[in-house]
């Protein structure tokens, strides 16, 4: 009696392409994560992403290119997945929080891809700042749009500059996620979402 047992297409070519293509994002984000963006070099992800060196130049022009397409590469698939768990909450302050909590997530997750968000990625070098510059003005509008949708439905204080409380929000989630990565003995992030919402929401006078 023949088999019917179904095996799955093979992978097309363009979709070979594309899985090698995120394989060595990822490669470079764990590879820059550990050896630091000057001390890494294209063979150390190369090696990590069990490629020929060659090969990375097939798909990028170099370690800056690398660094540039690996922070877009996580960042949009971020913000993507924020969207879709943040659109059903039912009011400003609920899409606040869930992002929030999405994004210590995220970091609670995956440190090493923590320590490429907030350690790798701050260069000195203008293009390198220039290029990021794009998803992380689409984080930042999407933080503001909140506060402004807050502020219209009477949630947040109307006379709050937006972009102030957008840099409040900013600020602090960096500084949290920064002091959690340098701690020995890191205990759960995500945790700290509610504190970290109600401070930032209701400041530090006693209701």
């Amino acid at each position: 009696m023949p088999s019917t047992r179904r095996t799955s297409p093979a992978p097309t070519p363009a979709e070979r392409k594309a899985e090698r293509h995120r394989g060595i994002l990822e490669a470079a984000v764990r590879a820059f994560s550990r050896h630091g963006y000057h001390n890494c070099t294209v063979a150390r992800v190369a090696q990590e992403a069990g490629v020929a060196d060659g090969t990375i130049y097939l798909y990028f022009q170099g370690k800056e290119d690398l660094l540039v397409s690996a922070f877009r590469h996580v960042l949009e698939g971020m913000l993507a997945r924020m969207d879709e768990a943040v659109a059903p909450e039912p009011g400003a302050e609920a899409k606040l929080r869930r992002t929030l909590e999405l994004h210590l997530g995220f970091m609670e997750d995956d440190p090493e891809l923590a320590a490429f968000l907030q350690f790798q990625l701050r260069q000195p070098d203008e293009s390198i700042r220039r290029a990021i510059s794009g998803p992380l003005t689409e984080y930042s509008r999407r933080i503001e749009a909140i506060f402004d949708a807050g502020k219209k439905a009477g949630s947040f204080r109307p006379e709050a500059g937006t972009r102030l409380l957008r840099r409040v929000y900013f600020g602090a989630v960096d500084e949290t996620v920064s002091a959690w990565l340098l701690r020995a003995d890191r205990g759960p992030l995500r945790q700290k979402a509610g504190p970290l919402l109600d401070v930032l929401l209701h400041g530090a006078v006693p209701r």
